[in-house]
């Protein structure tokens, strides 16, 4: 299977700088926009993807396993739509601080090649074969 290393690179890079400065200036219409880029990885049409495309970003392909990614990728969704949830329902401190923490685990694994999805998503397929046996 294979993984474009760039287009990781430029969802981390995204969430890295805009998640801060919507937080910073309080544009919770960014933090949505950020959602529904990060949600549509499950349709046909990948936004991120389409936008990495529409910016003249090349792809980086290399034979690593996709699925630890999509996982990472699916926990930061749903971090910000628990964000945007709170962010629309007038909780700004709680809803800018979950996007806050997706920022900061999108630059740990920019900065230091850490995935914490990653990482979790493996310690569960671990522990799934222990149980299961499988």
């Amino acid at each position: 299977m294979k993984t474009d290393r760039n287009q990781l690179r430029f969802n981390q890079v995204l969430l890295t700088l805009l998640l801060p400065l919507a937080a910073l200036l309080d544009l919770p219409l960014l933090v949505y926009l950020l959602f529904l880029l990060m949600v549509s990885q499950h349709t046909p049409w990948d936004l991120m993807v389409a936008l990495k495309r529409a910016l003249g970003i090349p792809s980086r392909l290399v034979e690593e396993d996709p699925r630890p990614h999509r996982f990472a990728r699916t926990l930061g969704a749903v971090f910000l739509g628990l964000s945007s949830l709170f962010l629309l329902l007038g909780l700004k401190g709680v809803g800018y601080a979950l996007a806050l923490v997706v920022a900061l685990l999108a630059f740990v694994n920019l900065a230091f090649g850490f995935c914490l999805g990653c990482f979790l998503y493996l310690h569960l397929r671990y522990a799934r074969a222990l149980f299961t046996g499988k």
